[in-house]
């Protein structure tokens, strides 16, 4: 009985270790003495999202998973403004544009960041409208009318087309060696119009490795 409950509890710790989690703070160096609050779901707009953290406080951040901040509302989704973007297991760091958040959210799956995913965005930086998938996906919403960027999570390739049913030209995209998460801040990187449709794994000749880096800024004008 007491080694089924030792598994359970290692089961439990090693799942909560993979869930998206970002603790926030208004302070540099995740300062506590500060207003700080640990989150692990979206906020589109700091005014009302958080009893903690207002909008334009966030100094610093430590993170589990992948995690992007945006200068204003509803995650830029005019395609104007400041994004910040970082991914780790306890990875900790000063924005760079200190105290002008305005929203946030993460991408990949939400209790398991190094999972498989595929997520898409409306436009460049990671910003405005965003498609999540764990598989196949023959034809994007009818919502998602342009696609600006992209991020992959987990080890898998994907292969990305940019006609509906996997149809037109291909690109397979992957991880760097060792990497979880992947970051494709422009799809004009890739050297493809725009995208229709993706699969889970590498069907294409062509292959570009997206950049892993962990940490990143952009600004839209």
């Amino acid at each position: 009985m007491k080694r089924s409950v030792g598994f359970l509890v290692l089961s439990l710790a090693m799942s909560l270790a993979q869930r998206q989690i970002a603790t926030i703070y208004d302070r540099v160096n995740s300062d506590e003495s500060g207003a700080w609050s640990e989150r692990d779901d979206y906020c589109p707009n700091f005014l009302n999202c958080d009893p903690n953290i207002g909008d334009d406080m966030i100094s610093s951040s430590c993170i589990v998973g992948a995690w992007i901040f945006y200068s204003e509302y509803s995650y830029n989704y005019e395609g104007v403004g400041t994004v910040e973007w970082n991914s780790g297991d306890g990875k900790c760091w000063n924005l760079q544009f200190n105290n002008q958040v305005s929203s946030m959210r993460y991408a990949g799956d939400t209790l398991n960041w190094k999972a498989d995913t595929m997520n898409i965005y409306e436009l460049e930086l990671f910003s405005g409208l965003e498609f999540y998938a764990v598989q196949d996906v023959p034809q994007l919403p009818e919502q998602l009318t342009t696609v600006g960027s992209l991020i992959i999570t987990g080890r898998s390739d994907w292969t990305i087309y940019t006609q509906p049913n996997f149809g037109g030209a291909k690109l397979c995209i992957g991880m760097q060696d060792g990497q979880f998460v992947g970051f494709g801040p422009h799809l004009s990187q890739f050297d493809v119009p725009t995208v229709g449709s993706f699969r889970l794994g590498c069907f294409a000749e062509r292959k570009m490795l997206l950049d892993s880096g962990r940490h990143g800024v952009g600004v839209q004008t």
